[in-house]
């Protein structure tokens, strides 16, 4: 007890933050390299999703309305990944690099909704900080970049989730209009949960994507197995019809 007689704040334990792996990303092109050893994926998860998943119509549509959701994701992204690093404590090498100058962005300091970098979308982003999850979760990953060297893939994976069981979960965040429909993410996040326990060796026990759109934000969550298994099965069909042997 204090002086005043009430009680002294619980010290919280530090986050143990997963370190980046010796992996690389051309940010024009979402092509990726390995470092160590030098190798560079032909394709990523979401190109692998893109040729299995979605129909010519769909990737026309995708296209013509780049303008309009290209923005609008990447801010919200890095909202999310500034809110992220800020929250848990990142270490200082794990905060962004500015696209202006290269310096790192001062993640030490929480994000604006409605400031400057993000305020054109603080109607996706106020909802998506107030969401109930961040009480009761830590998060140990944020824009994390993983691969598959016996699948030739690799990609870019939100936020890597601890629960209070010891369990991860990887969440999956997307953003929508306010007419914007829902769509199965499960390969996507399968795709993160099997290289991220190959990569990290850590248990994963669900999947989340996080629905992001104006005013109102909603988590769905997933089981790690069906996950796993709409990932397995989209490689598979990509394997089968792009890679011939």
């Amino acid at each position: 007890m204090s002086a005043a007689g009430s009680p002294l704040p619980v010290a919280r334990a530090p986050v143990t933050w997963l370190q980046r792996l010796p992996l690389r990303r051309d940010n024009s092109t979402w092509t990726y390299w390995l470092q160590q050893p030098a190798h560079q994926f032909p394709i990523s998860i979401t190109g692998v999703i893109a040729k299995v998943c979605k129909s010519e119509d769909a990737l026309g549509w995708i296209e013509a309305w780049r303008t309009v959701w290209e923005p609008r994701g990447n801010t919200v992204h890095a909202a999310m990944q500034h809110f992220a690093l800020h929250r848990w404590g990142a270490p200082s090498e794990l905060w962004p690099l500015n696209d202006t100058d290269g310096q790192r962005l001062d993640c030490s300091q929480p994000p604006e909704p409605a400031g400057l970098r993000y305020g054109a979308y603080s109607d996706w982003i106020r909802p998506l900080f107030a969401q109930p999850l961040w009480a009761h979760i830590t998060v140990v990953g944020a824009e994390v970049m993983v691969y598959d060297l016996e699948d030739n893939v690799a990609g870019t994976m939100d936020l890597i989730l601890r629960f209070p069981d010891g369990s991860h979960g990887m969440a999956d965040l997307k953003t929508l209009s306010a007419s914007g429909r829902k769509y199965d993410t499960r390969a996507q996040i399968g795709a993160g949960i099997s290289m991220a326990e190959q990569r990290f060796g850590l248990e994963f026990s669900r999947g989340l994507t996080i629905w992001s759109g104006p005013g109102q934000c909603e988590i769905q969550t997933h089981r790690a197995d069906d996950c796993r298994r709409k990932w397995r099965q989209t490689m598979n069909r990509y394997s089968a019809i792009w890679r011939p042997f």
